[in-house]
C-alpha cells in the first residue's frame, strides 16, 4: 500500500547540486554528499563509517546502498581508494544499518522527551484533528484500514522499524502508530526524522525506498 510522500526532496542530479559533489569509490558515480556515506580511516587502520561528515582525515564515498558497501567490503574498494592496507569489517555494512537507524530512533525519542510526538492510534488520531502533527511514523506491522485512514488524511508518513522498536521509546510493548508535532514554522526537526528513516530505508532496500 503506497504511503504519503516523504517529506524529503527526490535525489539530486549533478547539474541540480550547487555545492560540492563526491565520488563513489565503487560506482565511479558523482553525486550529492547527502546521499552517499563518507569514511575515514582510523588510528587503528580500520574503515571508520562517518555518517555526520565531521571525522578528520581524508574521506572515501560510497553510494549509501547496503549492497554498494558490501561490494567495497568484498572488493577490498577502501584499500585501493586510500592507498594503504586499512580493513573493513565483514559486519560494517550491518553496523552502518543500524546507526542509520539509531540517528533516527534517537531523534524521535528527543521528540518523545519534548512532547512533542505520541504513539498509539487514537492518539495520533487526535493529533492529526487538532492539526499539530507534522509527520507519521509508522511499523512495519501498520496496514489495512487504519493506515488507510492516517493516508487519507495528508500527512506525511515513512515507516520505520517494528512496533516492538517504536513501542520501547514510549515505555510500552509496542507502538504501531506515532505523530510528531510541528515543532517550529520551517519544520527542521521533522524533516530531520522524516529524512532520516528515509535515509535507512533506501540504504537497505538498495535506494529502492
Amino acid at each position: 500500500m503506497a504511503l504519503a510522500m516523504p517529506l524529503e526532496p527526490l535525489a539530486p542530479s549533478a547539474s541540480d547540486v550547487a555545492g560540492p559533489l563526491r565520488t563513489c569509490i565503487v560506482t565511479g558515480e558523482t553525486m550529492a554528499p547527502e546521499r552517499m556515506i563518507r569514511f575515514v580511516v582510523g588510528p587503528d587502520g580500520d574503515v571508520v563509517p562517518d555518517l555526520a561528515r565531521r571525522l578528520p582525515g581524508r574521506g572515501m564515498w560510497l553510494k549509501a546502498e547496503r549492497a554498494i558497501v558490501e561490494q567495497a567490503v568484498a572488493k577490498k574498494a577502501f584499500a585501493r581508494a586510500a592507498r594503504a592496507a586499512v580493513k573493513a569489517a565483514p559486519d560494517l555494512p550491518q553496523r552502518i544499518e543500524n546507526l542509520l537507524l539509531d540517528r533516527v530512533l534517537e531523534d524521535l525519542s528527543r521528540a518523545r522527551r519534548a512532547g512533542r510526538a505520541v504513539a498509539g492510534f487514537v492518539k495520533v488520531e487526535q493529533a492529526i484533528g487538532r492539526r499539530r502533527t507534522g509527520l507519521v511514523i509508522v511499523a512495519s506491522e501498520a496496514d489495512g484500514d487504519g493506515l488507510a485512514k492516517l493516508e487519507a488524511t495528508g500527512v506525511a508518513i515513512e515507516r520505520l522499524g517494528d512496533a516492538a522498536l517504536l513501542g520501547g521509546i514510549f515505555g510500552r510493548e509496542q507502538a504501531v502508530y506515532v505523530a510528531v508535532a510541528r515543532d517550529d514554522a520551517s519544520g527542521q526537526f521533522i524533516h530531520r526524522i522524516a529524512s532520516g528513516a528515509a535515509r535507512w530505508r533506501r540504504y537497505r532496500s538498495n535506494g529502492a525506498g
